[in-house]
């Protein structure tokens, strides 16, 4: 199944957008999440559940030929890449100043989003949307990738989004190898993404 078959909006998200053009499929993305029509039926037992949640294909907001579970997990991370996406065309991050950015929205391969700067510059950045007792794996996962990649694409920065919960339990985590890459003067620029208050 293709990703535009999963995906309502791929066609929106399929290539390097400027800040009007973010604004534009950001409210389209968001009016998916506003006008969503699903509820979870009820269910009689804990198994009935499991099998309704991660097993039956649903249509939820943006998505759709996903299990509940799948869906619910892809817009999580989704609502983290618009807002750090957001903060990122409004300069959050002095040092890069995005002329596109091209969000790899729902599951894909390679970077989940990729910064072009005013200067030509291109920047590689990851997102999630965690859990406190996954929080410190998924960083690590995160570095791990960063670190793979940065001689490949000849980098000495990266961005990484992820969701204002577990903000003090990422900054009091201590990674190896972000300590040697940033011995390289290699920066890992983080944000911090309230995506529970996105302005609708």
């Amino acid at each position: 199944m293709k990703a535009s078959d999963k995906f309502i909006l791929y066609d929106k998200f399929n290539t390097p957008l400027t800040k009007q053009e973010f604004l534009k499929v950001r409210s389209l993305y968001l009016n998916c999440i506003v006008n969503n029509e699903f509820s979870l039926p009820a269910s009689s037992t804990i198994i009935e559940e499991i099998q309704l949640v991660k097993r039956q294909p649903k249509e939820i907001g943006p998505y759709k030929n996903l299990t509940v579970f799948e869906a619910l997990n892809r817009i999580a991370s989704d609502l983290v890449l618009l807002e750090g996406a957001r903060l990122m065309f409004n300069g959050k991050v002095p040092e890069i100043i995005p002329n596109t950015i091209k969000l790899n929205m729902g599951n894909k391969s390679g970077f989940d989003f990729i910064v072009k700067t005013a200067r030509n510059k291109t920047v590689y950045g990851e997102a999630f949307n965690v859990a406190h007792s996954f929080a410190k794996v998924k960083m690590r996962q995160t570095i791990d990738k960063i670190v793979k990649y940065t001689s490949l694409h000849k980098t000495n920065q990266a961005i990484i989004f992820c969701n204002k919960e577990v903000k003090q339990t990422i900054l009091k985590y201590k990674n190896k190898k972000e300590e040697k890459l940033l011995q390289q003067q290699f920066v890992i620029h983080k944000l911090f993404c309230d995506y529970e208050n996105l302005s609708y």
